[in-house]
């Protein structure tokens, strides 16, 4: 993926061009006048957002209206908490009259009715107001076919019909990081196979709570779509390009993204996030099954909502587990061609959390109109499934000559026995004092026990990790037990609950010891 520093496409950028008329998005909204806010009705606030497309190609491209005009697709994602999720999007703009711009290259300037070789086409955001817009199941997203007339317009309240609709409560938040996409499908690019680099991203915030005070911010990221911002911001998502080859006509290719993470959570155990990008692709994706033999816990989807008079239908998928696997699914396109597919220009999410540690296999995306399938590798819960798994923390520490308000020890990793993936964290800590780990089975709270000026929270009986004594270093450290060599022969075995606790050398108020807080490790059955 090419990224450059600003906006403008730069020559040596038009020199790697590809033959044939090719479009790519080169501006999205670079400053806050770029984005028009419209308000809110019934908790959804509307947008739209200014784009700048560049033919990179070395042949001119049509843009004349009733012909060949692109239509431009407008997008809002956040991510949060590690997960991606689609915001909403906009009805189309319909291009018209482009204006020759120099600001990607050196122009090769034509009439209006063409975007020359090297030229950029600006429509700022009230040209591309989705309220007069073009809906996205008139178009063919794999050819860039379109009819000759484009029906009804969007329908609705006045003041989001057509828009770029996003929920209201989910926006101007400073832990989200949000997401805008643009993308340009037009018929001679698709046709001439350079359909795949249409679209791009950039990051969006907002400087306060009012909601008109969007603004772009970094670089904008060329040729492609939005889910590629889920690696750029969380270097452990894992993608896949799936291609349908030759969807559209030979050399004319369908588009679909995969892409999965798997996240350590406080408690223990994992999440597991998919997303499934359409970016081209008339198909659609009908189904999404992943083998998971766990049983898993707080199963979550979201789709993005079809708005203002669009037929497609907003029903949630269904869930099956059958067989080890999750199958997320819509209705059949003999059921219902108007079903809730994830249809080109949308992204639906899945999740779940299970106790295994991850692994990887193969998701299996159904196609909605064909029947279809094709394989995708994704990060799934590993061979060692089980249930009821726990890490918390219990106790308390008190003040130590580092810290006023005590030393902190947590627990993380999986809950499988089995996984042999428990590390313990303490932080907090005085610089370069003799320590060790204590466990137990039991939980007491003993203040001030033998002269020791922290709470002993570990029952009887301690067993003491005597072989692996070490400094606090410069005041944190980490353990990961061998549990192949754990002290006086004991085993961590499937719903065993151990506790565990750090202890160290300190001078607060004089020569003496103290403790962390107790972590509580349940290992799942």
């Amino acid at each position: 993926m090419i990224k450059l520093s600003h906006f403008l496409l730069s020559c040596a950028f038009l020199a790697s061009a590809t033959s044939a008329q090719d479009i790519a998005v080169s501006r999205i909204a670079s400053n806050s006048s770029d984005y028009a806010y419209y308000g809110t009705d019934g908790g959804i606030a509307a947008y739209s957002m200014g784009t700048t497309s560049c033919n990179v190609g070395n042949v001119v491209v049509a843009w004349g209206t009733g012909g060949d005009p692109p239509v431009i697709a407008q997008n809002m994602f956040k991510i949060k908490d590690g997960r991606m999720e689609q915001l909403g999007y906009s009805w189309m703009k319909e291009g018209f009259c482009a204006v020759n711009e120099n600001s990607c290259g050196s122009c090769q300037g034509t009439p209006c009715s063409t975007l020359g070789i090297g030229c950029a086409d600006t429509y700022g955001s009230g040209l591309n107001d989705g309220r007069f817009g073009v809906a996205k199941f008139r178009v063919n997203p794999v050819t860039g076919a379109w009819p000759n007339s484009w029906g009804a317009g969007p329908t609705g309240p006045t003041t989001i019909r057509g828009r770029l609709q996003v929920p209201a409560n989910e926006l101007a938040d400073s832990s989200v990081t949000y997401i805008s996409e643009s993308q340009y499908p037009h018929e001679q690019d698709q046709m001439a196979g350079n359909g795949r680099n249409n679209a791009s991203w950039i990051r969006a915030q907002w400087s306060n709570s009012n909601l008109s005070s969007l603004a772009t911010t970094g670089p904008i990221h060329l040729y492609n779509p939005a889910i590629y911002a889920w690696k750029h911001y969380h270097s452990d998502v894992m993608i896949e390009e799936l291609q349908l080859t030759d969807e559209g006509g030979p050399n004319v290719h369908g588009y679909v993204f995969v892409a999965s993470k798997a996240t350590a959570m406080p408690g223990g155990g994992f999440r597991y996030d998919y997303c499934v990008q359409n970016f081209n692709s008339d198909d659609a994706v009908g189904s999404f099954n992943v083998p998971a033999d766990c049983s898993p816990s707080n199963v979550f989807f979201r789709d993005v909502d079809h708005h203002s008079g669009s037929i497609w239908d907003n029903t949630d998928w269904t869930l099956n587990q059958t067989g080890g696997t999750l199958d997320w699914s819509t209705q059949t396109f003999a059921q219902n061609p108007d079903a809730n597919a994830i249809r080109w220009g949308t992204m639906f999410t899945f999740s779940f959390e299970a106790d295994a540690a991850p692994g990887v296999a193969q998701a299996t995306v159904g196609l909605f109109k064909s029947g279809g399938s094709m394989n995708a590798t994704v990060f799934v819960p590993g061979s060692n499934c089980c249930s009821g798994g726990n890490i918390s923390t219990y106790c308390s520490s008190t003040m130590n000559s580092a810290s006023i308000v005590g030393a902190v020890l947590t627990a993380s990793g999986s809950t499988n026995a089995a996984d042999q993936s428990l590390t313990l964290s303490a932080h907090d800590l005085p610089l370069n004092k003799w320590s060790y780990f204590l466990m137990s089975r039991n939980q007491t709270f003993v203040p001030l026990f033998g002269g020791s000026q922290g709470n002993l929270c570990v029952g009887s009986p301690q067993i003491r990790f005597s072989n692996n004594v070490m400094t606090t270093g410069p005041g944190n450290l980490t353990f990961s037990p061998d549990f192949n060599n754990l002290p006086q022969g004991q085993v961590f075995l499937p719903g065993d609950t151990w506790n565990f606790q750090l202890w160290f050398r300190d001078n607060f108020p004089g020569p003496t010891s103290n403790t962390t807080n107790g972590a509580s490790v349940t290992f799942c059955q």
